[in-house]
């Protein structure tokens, strides 16, 4: 029989493993800034499985401290070291390691937050993360919003409330026979159109609109665009604005999207979950101008804000809509909601039952990490660490401008540089890349841009940095150009 002190329970236990697995971590991390090990591990999925398949035990193993160090010590092996300075691969945040330790805490506490009385702490803390997102993205103090698991979720929740208001009520009716449409730029994360396929809207639903030579949204190209789906006897409901797009940081032109959407009454939606956090430099409010104007936003705390993945901001303009997304009856959590037909629920944007504004019904306390960091380090830690990524994004561009055989692909606005050898075709590039990957002492990635609206000659395969490394410097940088020269073919 298990009891509270003893077996996989037992308090000293624990207690003598987490004194061991922090002090192999922090030697993790120690290690990264000059170990010779490979950003990137070499395997591939066979050696990768090698490492973990086996048949699972029957009973405990004989000596459990060291299987659970064995385990820690696969982990570390075989996942990419995301703090080591190489490391300008993907937006995924060299996470704050204090961060990681609130995680800890969350998981081991385990506090649902469908309702209050399940996670009254965690609550709480999600209620003053969102209040401090709000302030930073300037939208109104009335605003309400939820904490989510990456931007994906995210995105579909604000579209869902967009749908719920903009579309007949699609929440207790369904979607109607008039097909709805969201407009997004060639550019928009895939993400947006996994969602409103999700959403029923299928592939009509997602109207990609044309860029500009910056690769931002048209404004003329979009005017079109909605004027074409009115002539078809479509229903616009909502456009979206990218603050900051995946494939090359580029920030549509939101202030002229919120006049579009204001004269058309559509929803105007800000994927920000790459760039939103801008909004703490003041020198980048002029780029953003219009997020403020948004009935919905979404930031992701787990890119440039330095969180473990995932967290989400997801902000309504007004509190009632995001909530009418969700509103049903569900008596075992909302005993308010008396009505068995779903169409008398209450629409409650109160932000005491998160489970009211959210797809998740369980959801760990995952803003118990960003109000910990902040309380420990204050705003201006992030401040400071947006402005590094933002000045290493344009140091990183001006490295690659003085090498006549590198081309650059625009002028960065945020944390994201692409490149390539000029005048070679993709297939050079992606062999440069691998070799570097091969060497181990960077991690790049690539990216294949075609939209249109973009010049012919700027289409295809350019190596891409996003740069939010609290490690990565100058010299790093100049390293990484000088590997990439190296491996030009003469």
């Amino acid at each position: 029989m298990i009891t509270a002190d003893h077996g996989p329970h037992d308090a000293e236990r624990f207690r003598r493993l987490g004194h061991g697995l922090i002090d192999k971590l922090a030697d993790h991390l120690a290690q990264q800034a000059s170990s010779t090990a490979p950003v990137l591990p070499l395997l591939t999925p066979t050696t990768a499985s090698a490492q973990f398949l086996a048949p699972a035990n029957d009973g405990p193993a004989a000596d459990i401290d060291a299987a659970f160090f064995d385990v820690v010590d696969r982990a570390l092996s075989t996942s990419t070291r995301l703090h080591a300075p190489g490391f300008v691969g993907h937006q995924v945040a060299t996470p704050l390691p204090t961060a990681a330790l609130f995680d800890l805490v969350s998981s081991l506490l385990n506090n649902g937050m469908a309702i209050f009385e399940m996670g009254k702490g965690a609550t709480a803390i999600e209620r003053a993360v969102l209040v401090w997102l709000t302030e930073m993205i300037g939208l109104p103090s009335t605003s309400t919003g939820v904490l989510t698991s990456g931007g994906s979720i995210g995105n579909m929740t604000a579209l869902l409330a967009a749908r719920q208001a903009k579309g007949n009520d699609p929440w207790r009716h369904g979607v109607r026979a008039q097909p709805l449409v969201v407009f997004v730029a060639d550019t928009a994360h895939y993400s947006v159109s996994r969602a409103l396929r999700v959403m029923g809207l299928g592939n009509e639903g997602c109207v990609s609109v044309a860029v500009d030579e910056h690769l931002r949204m048209d404004i003329d190209s979009l005017k079109t665009a909605i004027a074409a789906a009115r002539k078809q006897k479509k229903k616009p409901i909502a456009v979206i604005g990218s603050a900051g797009s995946t494939a090359a940081g580029a920030i549509d032109p939101l202030n002229a999207i919120a006049d579009v959407c204001a004269e058309e009454d559509l929803w105007f939606h800000v994927d920000g979950a790459h760039g939103a956090p801008l909004m703490l430099l003041p020198e980048k409010h002029e780029a953003l101008r219009g997020i403020e104007r948004a009935d919905s936003v979404v930031a992701d705390f787990h890119k440039m804000l330095a969180m473990p993945a995932l967290c989400t901001g997801v902000l309504f303009r007004d509190g009632k809509a995001g909530a009418a997304a969700f509103a049903q009856q569900a008596g075992y959590l909302f005993p308010d909601l008396e009505h068995p037909d779903v169409e008398a629920a209450v629409v409650d944007d109160s932000w005491a039952d998160v489970g009211r504004r959210t797809i998740e019904c369980t959801k760990t306390m995952i803003g118990l990490k960003v109000w910990g960091s902040l309380q420990m380090l204050g705003r201006q830690h992030f401040v400071d660490h947006v402005r590094h990524c933002t000045t290493l994004a344009t140091t990183l561009s001006t490295l690659v401008k003085a090498q006549p055989e590198l081309e650059l692909l625009c002028e960065p606005e945020m944390n994201i540089v692409c490149f390539r050898v000029r005048g070679v075709h993709g297939g050079v590039n992606a062999a440069i890349r691998e070799q570097i990957l091969a060497e181990g002492a960077f991690y790049p990635v690539q990216v294949h841009l075609h939209a249109r609206g973009l010049d012919k000659a700027r289409e295809g395969l350019w190596l891409r940095c996003a740069l939010q490394n609290p490690h990565t410097t100058t010299a790093t940088l100049e390293a990484l150009i000088t590997s990439v020269v190296a491996k030009i073919p003469r």
